[in-house]
């Protein structure tokens, strides 16, 4: 299977495809806008009512529900929810993400397939919680472990100082600034499982639980397994 993007594309495509068994298979495709980050997949034709951005709204909501019907982050879980919602979270998928670059394929457990397929929707959602995220969705990296995804994030932070540095922003470097993003995102993780669960879509909650584990961890051990790493970072005889 091959999926042709035209030169100068403003967008990436990746595609998920989820093979449970030789009768059931689910293709996912997602469309990521190279300049913002954001999703530039069509949004589902009909918005069900737990995607309200008043339905069980998480408490550190910026948006206005004067301003904004919808929850960004529910819309972009919806077609997730209502094709493999009611998957047995321990069962076996064939898993293969193909994007322009790179085929990556594994057996694995359905939690684990689900949960890196939600982390890439929830990362491009365009909720203001998840904007940090956009660099590692531009630059996906499938059923990324915990030391991949500390290191990702924390060096995705540092290039976005570098950059606020150009602009002349030279308030310095802190890592307190990016467990606290972390910290804010597992309010989102565990009010977006409490819309899930609520929705009655979802029978099993554990892709989500994957995702919210790593958003409570890693604000806890950005500077110890950082630590544990900084030999890789020695070279050019500055130790």
């Amino acid at each position: 299977m091959v999926m042709t993007v035209s030169a100068g594309s403003a967008s990436t495509k990746i595609r998920y495809i989820l093979q449970f068994d030789s009768s059931h298979t689910e293709k996912f495709d997602i469309a990521i806008d190279k300049l913002t980050g954001r999703s530039s997949t069509p949004p589902p034709n009909v918005i069900p009512e737990w995607a309200k951005l008043d339905f069980e709204q998480c408490p550190n909501c910026p948006l206005d529900t004067e301003e904004t019907e919808n929850c960004p982050t529910a819309v972009a879980l919806v077609d997730i929810a209502r094709r493999v919602g009611k998957v047995v979270s321990h069962s076996e998928v064939e898993l293969v993400v193909i994007s322009e670059e790179r085929w990556v394929g594994k057996k694995t457990s359905s939690q684990e397939a689900i949960s890196s397929l939600m982390g890439l929707k929830i990362a491009t959602s365009a909720c203001p919680h998840t904007d940090y995220l956009k660099p590692m969705a531009r630059f996906h990296l499938p059923l990324a472990t915990a030391e991949e995804t500390l290191t990702r994030i924390t060096g995705g932070f540092l290039l976005h100082q570098y950059f606020k540095a150009k602009r002349g922003d030279t308030s310095g470097l802190n890592l307190s600034n990016l467990a606290a993003l972390y910290s804010e995102m597992s309010i989102v993780n565990s009010s977006i499982a409490r819309r899930l669960r609520a929705s009655g879509e979802f029978s099993e909650l554990n892709a989500l639980t994957i995702l919210d584990t790593f958003a409570q961890v890693i604000p806890l051990q950005i500077e110890d397994r950082l630590d544990e790493i900084q030999t890789l970072f020695e070279f050019g005889g500055n130790k």
